[in-house]
C-alpha cells in the first residue's frame, strides 16, 4: 500500500510540475510598454511644466507658453520629430508620483536636481543657476558677512519644497525660517522680506528682478563675492527610464554644441543674470 501511494505521489507531482511549465511557456508575462517606447509610438512627447520666468512664461490673456524651457522643450521634440503636449502644471506635492503613474512623460521646465527621495530623475543640466540673498533697501549689515553672521538671530523667509528653501534649510541649520506653504507663489515669500517678516530671502536674479519689476525700491541684494548657491537645472524624467533620459541627453547636447541653447539665454536673459549654458565645442551659430 505504502508503494502504491509513493507511486501515485509521484505521478501526481510529475503532472503538476508538467503543467507548471507548459503553463509558463504558454502565458508570457505582460510586457508593460516604457516612456521610450510610448513616446516614439505616439510621436508625442507629454510635458509637465510651471511658471517661472524666463524658463517658462504663461500669458495671462492668451494662455500662450514661451520662455528658455518651453523653446528648448519644443526644439529637443522637433530635432526627434516629435510634437510636444503641454498635459499641465506640475502639482510640487505629487511630483515623483505623477512621473512614476505617466501623467506626463517628463517635467520640462527649470528643475533644480535636488534628491527629491530619489523620485525623480533628470536630465543631462541645460544650465546652471546662481541664488543670492536679498533683504530689505538699505539694509547693508550683512553684506561680505555671511561667513560671521549670527544666524541664530536670523530669520530666512522659505517656500515649502522650494529648491533655494531646501538648500538654507541644510546650510542654514541655526538660522530661524519663515517658510510659506506651498500653495504659496515665490513673490508672496519676497514680499514677506520687504514686510519685515524675515531678515532675507533666497532666489535666483530673474525672479528678484521681476518682482523689484512691481515693486521697485523694496528689496536689494546683499553683497558678496560668490553665490549662495548654484542649481544644476534639468528636465526631470521618471527614475528607471534610461533610454528615454539619454535620448533626451543626446539632443541637448547637441542643442548645446551647435549654440541653440546659447541663443534661447541671449533671448530670454539679455541681462547675464543666469550662467551661461557650456559645451566642450561650439560650432558657430545662425
Amino acid at each position: 500500500m505504502n508503494k502504491l501511494l509513493q507511486a501515485l505521489l509521484t505521478v501526481i507531482v510529475a503532472v503538476t510540475a508538467s503543467w507548471l511549465v507548459a503553463g509558463h511557456a504558454a502565458v508570457p508575462f505582460a510586457h508593460t510598454q516604457s516612456v521610450y517606447e510610448r513616446v516614439l509610438a505616439s510621436g508625442t512627447l507629454r510635458c509637465g511644466y510651471f511658471e517661472e520666468a524666463p524658463f517658462t512664461i504663461i500669458d495671462p490673456n492668451t494662455g500662450k507658453k514661451s520662455g528658455i524651457a518651453v523653446e528648448l522643450a519644443e526644439k529637443v521634440a522637433a530635432e526627434l520629430s516629435l510634437k510636444v503636449e503641454w498635459v499641465g502644471a506640475i502639482s510640487w506635492g505629487t511630483l515623483g508620483a505623477d512621473l512614476e503613474n505617466g501623467r506626463y512623460d517628463a517635467i520640462c521646465g527649470s528643475l533644480f536636481n535636488l534628491p527629491r527621495a530619489g523620485r525623480v530623475g533628470y536630465t543631462i543640466p541645460y544650465t546652471y543657476v546662481p541664488v543670492y540673498a536679498y533683504t530689505q533697501y538699505g539694509r547693508t549689515e550683512f553684506d561680505d558677512k555671511f561667513d560671521t553672521l549670527d544666524w541664530s538671530k536670523i530669520t530666512v523667509a522659505g517656500l515649502d519644497g522650494e529648491g533655494s528653501t531646501t538648500i538654507a534649510l541644510k546650510k542654514l541649520p541655526q538660522a530661524k525660517f519663515n517658510v510659506l506653504p506651498q500653495t504659496s507663489q515665490i513673490a508672496e515669500m519676497l514680499t514677506s522680506v520687504a514686510d519685515k517678516k524675515a531678515d532675507m530671502g533666497f532666489v535666483m536674479p530673474t525672479v528678484f528682478k521681476n518682482f523689484d519689476k512691481a515693486n521697485p525700491g523694496r528689496l536689494q541684494k546683499i553683497q558678496s563675492d560668490k553665490p549662495f548657491y548654484v542649481f544644476n537645472v534639468s528636465f526631470g524624467v521618471k527614475t528607471d527610464e534610461p533610454a528615454f533620459k539619454n535620448m533626451l541627453d543626446f539632443v541637448m547636447r547637441n542643442l548645446a554644441s551647435d549654440g541653440t541653447l546659447q541663443n534661447l539665454f541671449d533671448k530670454y536673459d539679455p541681462d547675464g543674470l543666469l550662467f551661461r549654458p557650456a559645451a566642450l565645442y561650439r560650432a558657430a551659430s545662425n
